[in-house]
């Protein structure tokens, strides 16, 4: 990009403020800002990463300068933090001539979500304490103050780990920021920067982001996601208790309704309330990456709970533990050879059954005479070996390997078509051999 001059930079910086999210169009407008802030301080999103270190503090990661600059490049995040900073700033304003004192811990090199607001709107009531961790981006962000001559806003920039740091003696705050985190408060402190900091927050004061709500669901291909519930949430109320040393929010447990069986698998999500009406949620930035375990990783069954702890320090993370499968050990606990799929064919569910066993790590073994039956049942569908046998290890749930089944071959809908095939599989199922372990 060519040189971004002031007009632009401002004219960005009010489009993102006043336009509706959106991804495709306000990008252009992030891109000038990534480009002028970066002229400015010296700190680039285009920078290699692996060049500037993350800083290891007890309660999570303080990523590295450079990374932080590339979260202004993720559009609605920028634009909805922005919009929900500006509407907090402006309801203050609008309640009160008095000074509008702001607490934003975790800046990075740009202080995004106050200082492009300050450097084009008077707010002259705001008056800021900014806090990072980074040398670099405390220097960047003096640079920044100077250069938009919104020094009468600043009342101090502190280097500082914000889960450590006072404030000064009677000192407290309308709006405490920081946007430090991932997605399902993963690896970074936002949970603790927000317990330590809410002891200074006014009885009227807000903290932004306002929520953090993580949900989990159970899901499949066919069904509509399924709300088991929310398992944690990051407002001023938890991050009180947190701070008063009750941390019984960290552990708990998640009952999976009776009726859902293996099939489904499960999902976390991450949904945001930045201020008021702002949201971010589902795939809209990285910070909602839903998380989908893999369906060996999580085993679900109706009536079994699922156990989760929020596990600290360092790198925090959400651990969850699932209830085990027990996974049939002897032929007799697979389905028989005459049960049929809905369209009539049998042998089919038995062989998923033992695909699925194997899978999950049970050894059963498979007579010559049903080997054979196998192939001869995958010749009929005229199907290749391989896609046949990557369906029976994918689907998670019989409906849908039977659904794939379905969307695949065609004569499945022809009743002369199923009884030739279960003609030709009952002469290979009942002709005797000998097993032949899988």
């Amino acid at each position: 990009m060519e040189h971004v001059s002031d007009s632009e930079y401002k004219n960005a910086v009010l489009a993102l403020l006043n336009s509706e999210p959106d991804a495709g169009l306000m990008a252009p407008y992030i891109s000038v800002l990534v480009e002028y802030l970066a002229t400015t301080t010296g700190i680039s999103a285009h920078f290699d990463m692996n060049e500037w270190n993350d800083a290891t503090t007890d309660q999570g990661v303080a990523i590295s300068p450079v990374q932080a600059a590339k979260c202004l490049q993720e559009t609605l995040r920028s634009q909805k933090f922005m919009q929900g900073v500006h509407s907090a700033i402006k309801d203050k304003a609008a309640q009160s001539d008095e000074t509008i004192q702001v607490l934003y811990a975790g800046t990075g090199p740009y202080a995004t979500l106050l200082l492009p607001l300050l450097s084009v709107l008077e707010y002259t009531q705001v008056k800021a304490t900014l806090i990072d961790i980074h040398p670099e981006n405390v220097a960047a962000v003096k640079a920044l103050i100077t250069h938009f001559g919104v020094e009468d806003n600043i009342i101090d920039i502190v280097c500082a780990d914000a889960t450590q740091w006072q404030a000064s003696e009677n000192r407290s705050f309308d709006i405490i920021i920081s946007e430090t985190m991932t997605a399902l408060l993963k690896r970074e402190p936002q949970v603790f920067i927000f317990a330590h900091l809410s002891q200074y927050l006014k009885p009227s004061g807000v903290l932004i982001p306002e929520e953090v709500s993580l949900k989990s669901w159970l899901v499949d291909d066919i069904n509509p996601d399924v709300l088991l519930g929310e398992f944690f949430k990051l407002d001023l109320e938890h991050a009180l208790d947190i701070y008063k040393g009750d941390r019984s929010a960290f552990s708990g447990s998640q009952l999976i309704p009776e009726g859902f069986e293996t099939g489904y698998r499960f999902k976390l999500t991450t949904d945001i309330k930045v201020y008021g009406t702002h949201y971010l949620t589902e795939n809209e930035c990285s910070l909602n990456i839903p998380l989908t375990f893999l369906p060996h990783k999580a085993i679900l069954k109706g009536g079994d709970k699922i156990h989760y702890d929020y596990v600290t320090p360092n790198s925090a993370d959400f651990v969850f533990r699932f209830p085990l499968k027990v996974i049939p050990t002897s032929e007799q606990e697979l389905s028989s050879w005459d049960v049929t799929t809905s369209n009539g064919i049998k042998l089919v569910k038995r062989i998923y059954e033992r695909s699925q066993t194997g899978k999950h790590g049970g050894g059963l073994s498979v007579p010559d005479n049903e080997w054979q039956a196998q192939l001869r049942l995958v010749e009929l569908l005229d199907l290749p070996l391989h896609s046949v046998m990557q369906a029976l290890f994918e689907y998670e749930s019989f409906p849908l390997f039977e659904q794939w089944l379905i969307e695949h071959y065609e004569g499945l809908e022809n009743p002369v078509a199923v009884n030739t095939m279960n003609d030709a599989l009952m002469d290979c199922l009942l002709s005797k051999s000998e097993n032949t372990p899988v």
